[in-house]
């Protein structure tokens, strides 16, 4: 692919080009395997002797004056800025740049992500490296010590949710809903699709936002379910949300058991059904 003929990062490899400290130029990303949209960041990595030419903003003359307005960025604190300098950049134009400036001793010792394409290599450093894949982020089997400790974790986290409800915490209980409980259903369907695909090259996109398609059609109500429970800030909706995630989450992660080949522990889910249930009365 001639990446010359995308406006940007002919821009930014010609930068690169002209720079003798910066020895290779990296792509990572959907971009790097070849699956963009209009919004689709640009992830760049230059790989240098030293990154200290190019800290305190150094280089942003050069990105506004060819990219236009910046409209919001940040400079996120890595550890070392020798080892990892970034720049994250939003341009008021809709282009998005995340400059990413590392040094060529941190990456003989980091080993690249598997969506990595390789732009410049001005010292063959990079010859053997793989395609670029997404296989960073293929679904892994989980043991059964694994799968237990989900599953105890959801039942551990539904009290807590009830006796916010309870206590009229709204925000704490909401948090509580999003952050443990659908966390931890949406985990528990992770499971169920990777069975499906036989752990092959199951990648659930951001915040697992193609886990339905990875479903069988007979587990889409499960995933139906997880979406029914985004309601309103309301502690009555919360504990209904609460109820029926607790419900089908049991015969989900039994379901995922079975598949999985492991045992579930339903004594400990209906104990803590029959407890938020007894203590914790819906009104």
């Amino acid at each position: 692919m001639n990446y010359y003929s995308d406006p940007v990062l002919r821009q930014l490899l010609q930068f690169a080009d002209q720079d003798d400290n910066i020895r290779a130029v990296l792509m990572e990303g959907s971009r790097a395997f070849g699956k963009t949209d209009e919004y689709s960041d640009y992830d760049i990595v230059y790989v240098t002797i030293s990154s200290e030419p190019y800290f305190h903003g150094a280089i942003l003359p050069f990105l506004v004056g060819h990219f236009g307005d910046i409209a919001v960025m940040q400079t996120p604190d890595n550890g070392d800025p020798h080892d990892v300098y970034t720049h994250l950049i939003q341009f008021a134009n809709g282009i998005r740049i995340d400059l990413t400036f590392n040094s060529t001793e941190f990456l003989s010792r980091t080993p690249l992500e598997s969506a990595t394409t390789v732009l410049i290599d001005k010292d063959e450093r990079f010859v053997n490296t793989a395609p670029p894949s997404d296989s960073d982020f293929w679904l892994k089997k989980p043991t059964a010590e694994i799968f237990s400790g989900h599953c105890n974790q959801f039942w551990w986290c539904s009290p807590y949710v009830a006796k916010a409800c309870a206590r009229g915490q709204t925000l704490h209980a909401m948090a509580l809903l999003g952050e443990c409980i659908r966390e931890e259903y949406a985990c528990m369907l992770s499971f169920l699709a990777g069975v499906h695909n036989n752990w092959e090259r199951v990648n659930q996109g951001k915040h697992r936002t193609d886990i339905k398609h990875l479903l069988a059609p007979e587990d889409v109500h499960y995933y139906d379910e997880l979406i029914n429970s985004y309601i309103g800030a309301n502690n009555d909706e919360i504990r209904l949300a609460l109820d029926r995630l607790m419900t089908k989450y049991h015969t989900l992660a039994a379901k995922a058991a079975n598949t999985l080949g492991f045992t579930y522990n339903f004594a400990e889910a209906d104990k803590t059904m029959d407890f938020i249930r007894e203590r914790f009365k819906r009104r």
